[in-house]
């Protein structure tokens, strides 16, 4: 799929699903709807990869490389609307994080025991973070659904509003034309008209000889 803001002259104010976008145009790129688009994805994707290890007995040290990432991401971005969020995902990274180490700190098994690494995970309640991206999740593909629908809803008026005026451009060119017309019939002197009468008139005449010798000219009855 492509995005693109020519159909509609100005770009779309409220983001879009760019899951199954592969291209957009090079004027969408600086929009806040698609900077807005692409940070809602990324921190989507990056919520979920947490979630999921959340409940890893490895999680601490598979979660610091994205701790660390965050972190220098917040201290240059200068947006606080994204630099919130991210505050979300760290607070809660690090909060699982301690309790992991925690509960893993007092195991009598070693890292090579699979097993009972397994049944330890197995045991573990839903993490804070699994119930974060659910709850997240759930508001935001409904607020994403409803910028869609009123964004085709717009779209949708827009065609309309072009075609009634386009309709009411052609009807008044059509009645000037007529009028120019008009105008033009009535300026203009019936010549083929008087000819034809002439015409008429000549054929309705006949020549009748005296007896004089002299012609004259009578209509026809």
């Amino acid at each position: 799929a492509v995005v693109s803001t020519q159909s509609t002259g100005a770009p779309a104010s409220k983001p879009i699903d760019l899951t199954c976008v592969l291209k957009v145009t090079k004027g969408y790129k600086k929009t806040k709807a698609y900077q807005d688009g692409v940070f809602d994805l990324s921190f989507e994707l990056i919520l979920n990869y947490v979630s999921q290890l959340s409940q890893s007995i490895a999680f601490p040290e598979a979660s610091f490389p994205v701790c660390v990432w965050l972190r220098k991401f917040n201290k240059s971005c200068n947006n606080s609307k994204y630099t919130s969020q991210i505050k979300q995902i760290l607070e809660k990274t690090e909060a699982v994080s301690r309790d992991i180490t925690d509960r893993r700190s007092g195991v009598s098994f070693s890292p090579r025991d699979l097993e009972e690494a397994k049944k330890w995970e197995d045991a573990l309640p839903e993490s804070a973070l699994t119930k974060f991206f659910n709850s997240w999740l759930k508001v935001h593909r409904s607020v994403l659904a409803a910028n869609q629908a009123a964004a085709a809803e717009n779209g949708e008026d827009e065609e309309d509003k072009e075609e009634r005026e386009e309709e009411e451009n052609e009807e008044s060119s059509g009645l000037e034309s007529a009028e120019e017309e008009a105008a033009k019939t009535e300026e203009e002197p019936p010549k083929k008209k008087k000819k034809s009468v002439e015409k008429k008139e000549k054929k309705e005449m006949k020549v009748k000889k005296r007896g004089d010798g002299k012609e004259t000219t009578v209509k026809k009855n």
